[in-house]
């Protein structure tokens, strides 16, 4: 029997709660939480695989709630739909901020939201296969100098293989850009940019061997901004392309 993914709603209104819970029980294993104070006490007995939440509450609002969750280590990683009567641009970037996966504005057609929490749940599920485990022995990268350890760390970590640039990093390390490229260049023998392509690159070798997962999909997981330039970087260092590996698994 396949178990239901956890749902929780967190709405104010009660004739909207009850709706949404009718609806969505049908999918999902749905906990109700009339605000974000309710919501936090039973998060501490429920942990969901995903939090519809309204914005506009009493006591504790959606941004309060979201923000208490992003704080704490065990309910962090939840993924929060947030729903809003309000389409301005500065109430979205607000909820960005804090740690919103997605917006909904009210009024809210059923499909529209299982198709939401169905998306997002997927992906949850296909990044905890990717990041799951880390760089082993056998791949991992042949020098391990303290500042390319960090490096890693923050590429696999923090950043989970894509949206930042060599400054952000740099910042992280609490480094300059240029004491960052001449470190990497001294221990690695190559720019910033090259050893974290070959981190990725690592990576991606791993999960063609250990996972059936398509190839599309592992390049935008790891960061590459086209297919054809992920084939090609993997081709120079493994010399195949990727389409070939996967078919000697």
């Amino acid at each position: 029997m396949i178990m239901k993914k956890k749902v929780m709603i967190v709405e104010d209104n009660k004739d909207l709660l009850e709706s949404m819970d009718m609806l969505l029980s049908e999918y999902f294993e749905v906990t109700p939480a009339v605000d974000g104070e309710d919501a936090l006490e039973k998060l501490q007995d429920v942990k969901p695989d995903i939090i519809v939440s309204d914005i506009m509450m009493p006591r504790i609002d959606g941004y309060q709630l979201l923000k208490a969750i992003r704080e704490n280590a065990e309910w962090k990683k939840i993924p929060i739909i947030l729903l809003t009567a309000l389409g301005q641009d500065e109430n979205l970037i607000q909820g960005y901020e804090l740690g919103a996966d997605d917006y909904l504005v009210k009024p809210i057609r059923a499909q529209v939201l299982i198709s939401r929490i169905n998306n997002i749940l997927k992906k949850q599920e296909f990044l905890s296969k990717i990041y799951s485990t880390d760089l082993d022995q056998k791949t991992a990268l042949p020098v391990k100098d303290p500042i390319l350890a960090m490096i890693d760390s923050l590429v696999i970590r923090k950043y989970q293989f894509k949206n930042f640039n060599i400054p952000d990093l740099a910042s992280d390390m609490g480094m300059s850009y240029a004491k960052l490229e001449t470190a990497v260049k001294e221990k690695a023998g190559l720019t910033p940019v090259k050893y974290i392509n070959e981190i990725k690159l690592v990576k991606a070798k791993e999960l063609l061997q250990n996972q059936d997962t398509p190839i599309k999909e592992i390049a935008f997981y790891l960061g590459f901004k086209s297919l054809s330039y992920f084939g090609k970087c993997y081709k120079n260092k493994y010399g195949s392309t990727p389409s070939v590996k996967k078919e000697g698994k």
